[in-house]
């Protein structure tokens, strides 16, 4: 099966505002709405709390937003982060967001790593291998066709989806990435690199996983490759740089540009092309909009993706 394409949205906007958030939302949103035209397969949203930027803290908010303006393109959550959340409401939540998309919805959740958010809601961060596993079972639960949930046969759990909704899991550690794979429709994968993507595929080797793979990652294009980088640099240190600190890792390295996804569109396309031979990826997917990118920016270089490195990239990996 030939892999497909889509991108990641944070709806962040890096300090200092240079706009309402009003108006940056608006501008995302015609951002999913270009990505759709182009043929992008789907938006993939996170879920971070109290972060000064703004990134997302309510995916499933957004994704109903995104179903009323859009028609096609499937809406994925990557991820959620299901142990901060009683999963019967994200069940609730999730069914909601499916029926008014048309069965459009993607649920990839995950058990989360940031020690402040999971103190912020109450939950023991020791718990949340657990608290997912359990999730999981309460989630494909509800959704079910049976009148009993959690041995209580007069609690009916409603709206039901129409349609299984696809459970995909995040996982980077091999003992993530088997839990994903046990659990899971699917595995979703985040690493900045080809170099670190390459790392999950031997792992998933390794652990003889043959499930979908969601690889997503940094790529950026320009015309110029000098040009493409000094757009991108800025947003892939912040990137890394706010991924360190929710880990509470310390200060990165400086940035080396040959381990990313940036150039001209050819030069990605043909990087791409390598990658995907051995990554097998069923889809991968792309920032739309590196943190400090204009909407302007953003949207050139998704139709720049889409015009010329995704017809590349699928001629050669028939």
């Amino acid at each position: 099966m030939q892999p497909s394409f889509g991108i990641l949205h944070d709806f962040r906007q890096p300090l200092p505002h240079r706009e309402s958030l009003t108006t940056y939302y608006t501008e995302c949103l015609e951002e999913l709405v270009i990505a759709e035209e182009l043929g992008f397969d789907t938006v993939w949203m996170p879920e971070h709390h109290l972060a000064a930027d703004g990134m997302l803290p309510s995916p499933l908010v957004m994704a109903a937003a995104i179903a009323a303006r859009t028609q096609r393109i499937q809406i994925g959550t990557s991820i959620l982060v299901l142990p901060l959340h009683h999963p019967l409401r994200i069940a609730e939540d999730a069914a909601v967001v499916d029926l008014l998309s048309g069965g459009r919805l993607v649920l990839g959740i995950g058990q989360g790593y940031a020690a402040e958010e999971f103190a912020a809601f109450g939950v023991e961060r020791r718990r949340r291998a657990q608290l997912l596993e359990e999730g999981v079972a309460v989630l494909r639960q509800a959704w079910s066709g049976s009148p009993d949930f959690q041995g209580k046969n007069d609690l009916q759990v409603t709206p039901k989806p129409e349609r299984p909704i696809p459970l995909f899991i995040g996982g980077v550690t091999k003992a993530g990435l088997e839990r994903a794979a046990r659990l899971g429709d699917g595995v979703i994968v985040y690493c900045a690199t080809p170099a670190d993507l390459l790392a999950r595929r031997r792992l998933l080797d390794e652990l003889e996983i043959d499930l979908p793979l969601v690889c997503t990652s940094v790529l950026h294009v320009a015309p110029d490759p000098d040009r493409a980088w000094a757009e991108a640099e800025p947003g892939i240190a912040y990137l890394e740089g706010q991924l360190a600190q929710y880990a509470g890792q310390g200060k990165q390295q400086r940035l080396n540009r040959d381990d990313y996804l940036v150039g001209t569109p050819a030069e990605v396309a043909d990087r791409l092309i390598a990658l995907g031979r051995e990554l097998r990826f069923s889809q991968f997917a792309h920032w739309a909009r590196l943190p400090g990118l204009s909407h302007a920016r953003a949207s050139e270089t998704l139709r720049l993706v889409a015009a010329e490195v995704i017809p590349a990239v699928l001629s050669a990996l028939r």
